[in-house]
């Protein structure tokens, strides 16, 4: 009987086994949330540190810049149409314990360039190179029912760019929108979410502040239009405004232009002689009059 009950307990024993090392699996954690690049962007540009380059070239100051940010960084190359080098060695700064965004404006400032942080990176460009590359980074939509505030803060997050929501709207940048968009311009993307919800979006320089329709009225005075699309290649036909053309190529300054030969004239027809005219009489002179005919003398 004693054996019995020993077998019946170990058969216990091992039935329940598999059920106390399930309960005391671990269980898996869960996913990290992925990290928000904007953000780890933004806090390398404020990362302090010593800026020191000697006769240096743009392009050296823009690796180091990568290596020591672990940032991506973009250098706008339509730069090269107002005759910039950047591989000339034209940089010196000698800063200490400064934000890498201070220092980095100190170098680019006497190229007058700015920079700015975009969904492929840093980039760098002109002051209207930066901003219509910002506002027309190409973005996805897919609202339903969500506030716009929160549509709106996402877009900026995503993308780098300044999209401001009036603070005085209160609950009505609350209200739910609907809308799907596929790869359009970010700013397309804003004024039509804001139209939605009944506001609207102007842009002043480099931020697209939403607002109501009244105030946004106002402000139009004082506010830019929608950023156009980055201007033709200067090495395609139509060429770029401001610079000399041959034949719709570009020419830059600095840049060789192959001799172009003037195509050879083609020989027009020669056209049919036109018939004589007769000379109008001179007023106060006298036709002389045409000589007598004399017919032909008769035979004899």
């Amino acid at each position: 009987m004693r054996l019995t009950f020993r077998r019946l307990f170990a058969v216990a024993v091992l039935a329940a086994a598999p059920f106390a090392v399930q309960a005391a699996a671990p269980v898996p954690a869960a996913p990290a949330k992925a990290a928000d690049p904007m953000a780890a962007a933004r806090k390398a540009l404020d990362e302090v540190g010593d800026m020191n380059y000697q006769a240096r070239t743009l392009t050296d100051v823009i690796t180091d810049l990568k290596e020591k940010s672990k940032l991506a960084v973009v250098l706008d190359n339509s730069i090269f149409q107002f005759g910039l080098d950047p591989n000339q060695p034209n940089v010196t700064v000698n800063l200490k314990q400064v934000k890498l965004k201070d220092g980095l404006k100190a170098v680019l400032a006497p190229y007058n360039l700015k920079f700015g942080l975009t969904q492929e990176g840093l980039y760098i460009s002109t002051e209207e190179g930066l901003i219509t590359k910002q506002m027309r980074q190409r973005v996805s939509v897919d609202c339903d029912g969500t506030e716009f505030a929160t549509a709106a803060k996402q877009l900026a997050l995503d993308t780098g760019a300044n999209v401001v929501v009036d603070p005085r709207l209160g609950d009505k940048a609350k209200k739910a929108v609907t809308l799907k968009l596929e790869d359009v311009p970010l700013e397309t993307a804003v004024r039509l979410l804001a139209e939605i919800a009944d506001l609207r979006a102007v842009r002043m320089n480099n931020v697209l502040f939403v607002t109501a329709p009244d105030k946004a009225k106002a402000l139009r005075e004082d506010a830019d239009g929608p950023t156009t699309p980055a201007p033709a290649n200067g090495f395609f036909p139509g060429g770029q405004p401001g610079f000399p053309g041959i034949g719709g190529v570009q020419i830059l300054p600095g840049v060789a232009v192959p001799a172009v030969e003037a195509p050879q004239a083609v020989p027009a027809p020669n056209p049919a002689p036109a018939p004589a005219q007769a000379t109008p009489p001179v007023a106060g002179t006298t036709t002389p009059a045409a000589p007598p005919v004399v017919p032909p003398a008769p035979p004899k």
